[in-house]
């Protein structure tokens, strides 16, 4: 399937490609998708960075679903947060 922006990928449940998102220093990363999840109003995209082995996870919160836009979410807390909203949610589909 042809996607129109990485957030429109990130939304397709159905999607399983790995994901390549250029970094600030513009070298390419490359991602696997765990979960698109909302908490407060805003979507944040859970990728695990198959290349860099010091990351298990890094956290985006998705800036606008009409842009290709991401945000690194570097807020710890917000992190803890966002990853127990994603555990709530894996658990309550077990």
């Amino acid at each position: 399937m042809v996607y129109e922006s990485i957030v429109e990928k990130l939304f397709d449940e159905n999607n399983d490609d790995i994901l390549e998102l250029q970094v600030i220093d513009g070298k390419p990363v490359k991602f696997e998708q765990i979960a698109v999840i909302a908490y407060e109003g805003s979507y944040y995209a859970i990728l695990h960075p198959i290349d860099l082995k010091d990351e298990e996870v890094v956290i985006f919160r998705l800036l606008d679903e009409d842009e290709d836009a991401l945000d690194l979410v570097v807020d710890e807390e917000l992190s803890k947060k966002i990853l127990e909203v994603y555990a709530e949610d894996v658990s309550e589909n077990d």
